[in-house]
C-alpha cells in the first residue's frame, strides 16, 4: 500500500459508548480518547451538559455516574514510540436508582473495573462501551 492511497489509515483514537435502548437506540457518542498517562472522565446523567446526556429517563439522576478512561504507558517496542494501554472504570455518583453491568441484580459500588463491549444500565437506559477504535 502506497502512502498516497486512498485506503492508508489515520489514527482516529477515539472511545464511544453506543445507546442500547430508549429514543437513541443506536446512536453512537465518541469522544477522544485521553494522552498517554491521563485520564478522561465522562459525566452521565439528565443535567445539561453531561457527557452522556439522558433527559428523557426519569429514572436518571441529574449527576448519576461517571465512566473514566485512562491511558497506561507500557513498555516501549520496535514498532511503536509511545505504546499504551486503555483501562476503563464506571462509578455511580450516589445515584437514587443505581448503575448496573450486565445481568447483575444489584448496583455497583464505588469505582468498578469495565471491559470495552459490556453493557452497562443508568436508570432504564442500557448503554455500550465500545471497543475503542485506533485508526480509521
Amino acid at each position: 500500500m502506497s502512502f498516497n492511497s486512498p485506503f492508508r489509515r489515520f489514527p482516529r483514537r477515539e472511545i464511544s459508548i453506543t445507546h442500547m435502548s430508549g429514543p437513541f437506540d443506536g446512536k453512537k457518542l465518541t469522544f477522544p480518547q485521553p494522552a498517554v498517562g491521563e485520564e478522561r472522565i465522562l459525566s452521565m446523567g439528565r443535567r445539561e451538559g453531561s457527557d452522556v446526556h439522558l433527559p428523557f429517563d426519569n429514572q436518571v439522576s441529574r449527576l448519576h455516574a461517571r465512566l473514566g478512561c485512562t491511558a497506561v504507558p507500557t513498555g516501549s517496542s520496535e514498532s511503536l514510540s509511545s505504546p499504551y494501554v486503555l483501562t476503563f472504570w464506571l462509578e455511580d455518583s450516589g445515584s437514587r436508582n443505581g448503575t448496573f453491568i450486565e445481568k447483575q441484580e444489584d448496583p455497583i459500588e464505588g469505582r468498578v473495573s469495565l471491559r470495552p463491549g459490556i453493557l452497562f444500565r443508568i436508570g432504564r437506559t442500557w448503554l455500550r462501551l465500545d471497543i475503542p477504535l485506533s485508526y480509521d
